[in-house]
Order: C-alpha cells, then structure tokens, then sequence
C-alpha cells in the first residue's frame, strides 16, 4: 500500500485534500521511472490545482505536488540506467508527487548530485527554473534594473538571487517590515512595502524617474496592470503567475505605444517536456550556484504529508515566506 494526498474534487486545499490509503502502483511502463519520494516543494501552482483553475486542469481525483527529489526504486525498459539513483523530477499531472511513490517519465528527471541534500533540492525546481527562464527571456544583464513584486516568496527570493548572481540591480515589493527586511537580506537593493507606500511612485523615486527595465510578476491581478508605469523605455514585463487575481487584459496598441513587451511564462506546464535539455542545463548552473553559495534556497518550514493541506491554505493567504517542503522519506538529508 502506498500513501498520496488526493483531491476528489476542486476547491480549497483544507476542504478537498486528504490522504487516502491505495494500493501500489503498476510497474512503470517503457521509459518510466518510480520514485521512492523523499521531499516535495510546495508551490502556488498547487494551490490553483486544487481550486481548478492552473493552465493545465486535470479532472479530479487528482495529486498536486510538481517538484520531487527522490528514489528511482524501479525503471521501465531503456530507463534502467537510473535505478538506483538519487534524482529531481516533475511529475506529469493528474499523478503529482504527493505520495510516498510517484513515476515519471524518465525524460524530466536529473540526477541529484550528493552535494544537494533533498529538502533543498525540492526547492529548486519550480521557483529557481522559473526565475532562471523569466530572467533569460527578458535578456536581464549585468548593469540592468530588475523589479519583482511578492519578493519574499519562493518565486521573489529566487529571482532576486538570480539577478544579482547576473550583476543586476534588483527593487523588489512585499507586504509589511518583515517581509521587506528579507527582500534586503536576499540581495534586494530597494525594498518596496506595498502596504504602506504606493510601488509605481517608489520605484519612480528609485530609479531617476526612468523606470525599471525588467519587472518578474508572479502576483497578477492589479498589481499587474500597474506594473506597465513602472517600466523604463523598451521595458519588459514578465508575467509567471496570479496569485493575487487573473491579470486583466492588455491591448496591444498600449504595447506599441510604451515599447514595451510582456513576456508570459508557465514553467511546470511545458519546460520539462518542451526544452528538456535547455532544463537540464539550468539544473547544472543552479547546482553549481548552490556549491557556491549564489542560490541559497530559502526553506522556511519542513511540514509531514498530513500537514500539506494546511501548509497550501498558509500559501494561498500569503501567510508564508520562502519555501514550504514537505518530508516524506526520511532516508536521508539534515
């Protein structure tokens, strides 16, 4: 028997999610891998999972979880290379990685090298893979000025480390001291309380009046649309989520008018299988960034698969910062 946290039906995390009892998977078929899972990261995504409305909507019952470091305890045929070892994976939806086994495709996993302990390997697929690719698509170089709204997240905290490793200077907007105070501990130059002052004005002040170059959104609804009088000439906008509402439309003549781009970015729902390679390769960098200290994945709480559901509720009210993993093997790590 195996244990996976299931949701039968859509709604709130704490109202739709429990653990249920099942019987063990089948053997992974060719290509496939099973994974004794140790760590999940927990993400905003699995939050709109749950209510139903991610990108990719798979009908209930349904597992979120998207980000695994684990096991491979079986291989499928030409997957045999990987029994044995320690990997990162991305499970493919409606079978998340919430569970005590979950198989892949053996295309999206990575080995694990043994300088990455699991809890926070599963911090990085999601939030570092996403900045990693919003900061490439909105071609963030050295000298350039990058603002991030919900800077004290998982997806804010990554794209700070990331720009500054790039030699960017970053703003970056959060609500209340506390939250702010970890923007500037992360390597936030300014750091905006969005509570207390009005952002545009702020990063106006911030930056001579010209506006920022980049401007990483994961928060949607209002703050996007005022995130456009924030941008400098030929600036870029890139959207990478809505926990805060569905953005409201954009008319291209406002595009033209401003020079502006808007980059829209979903990385769970189609990097690992539509640039598996170019993933990979951003893997290698992140671990190679995490040995020297540049990513430093911010994991504020380890919680038990019984807890998840209250830890999703915690990050759909915004009462977290940084990384939520959930322990599930407890084989191995600190």
């Amino acid at each position: 028997m195996i244990r996976r946290l299931v949701a039968e039906r859509t709604g709130e995390p704490a109202d739709v999610l429990s653990v249920a009892e099942l019987p063990d998977d089948p053997p992974p078929g060719p290509g496939q891998v099973r994974l004794a899972v140790r760590t999940v990261g927990l993400n905003f995504l699995d939050v709109m999972l749950c209510r139903g409305e991610y990108p990719v909507r798979p009908d209930p019952p349904m597992t979120p979880g998207v980000e695994a470091a684990g096991r491979v305890v079986a291989a499928g045929d030409g997957a045999g290379h990987l029994l044995g070892q320690e990997v990162l994976a991305c499970p493919a939806l409606p079978r998340g990685a919430l569970g005590t086994t979950v198989t892949v495709d053996a295309a999206v996993v990575v080995p694990r090298p043994s300088t990455v302990d699991p809890v926070t390997a599963a911090a990085l697929p999601v939030t570092y893979q996403t900045a990693w690719f919003a900061l490439e698509r909105a071609g963030v170089t050295a000298g350039q000025t990058v603002l991030v709204h919900a800077g004290a997240g998982g997806v804010g905290i990554s794209v700070i480390q990331l720009a500054v490793a790039r030699g960017a200077r970053v703003l970056a907007t959060a609500g209340g001291p506390a939250k702010t105070a970890i923007c500037r501990d992360q390597g936030a130059e300014v750091a905006i309380d969005y509570t207390a002052e009005d952002f545009v004005a702020a990063v106006r002040e911030a930056t001579g009046g010209r506006g920022v170059e980049v401007v990483v959104d994961p928060v949607g609804g209002d703050v996007f649309a005022r995130s456009w009088e924030c941008l400098a000439f030929e600036g870029r906008l890139v959207a990478v989520g809505a926990a805060g509402g569905a953005p409201p439309p954009v008319d291209p003549l406002r595009l033209m008018a401003a020079n502006a781009t808007l980059v829209g970015l979903s990385w769970g729902s189609q990097y690992p299988w539509q640039r598996p390679s170019a993933v990979e390769a951003a893997y290698q960098e992140l671990f190679d960034m995490c040995a020297s200290g540049a990513v430093r994945p911010p994991v504020s709480r380890v919680v038990s698969l019984d807890e998840t559901p209250g830890a999703l509720t915690e990050l759909a009210e915004r009462r977290t910062t940084g990384k939520i993993i959930v322990r599930i093997d407890e084989g191995e790590g600190p």
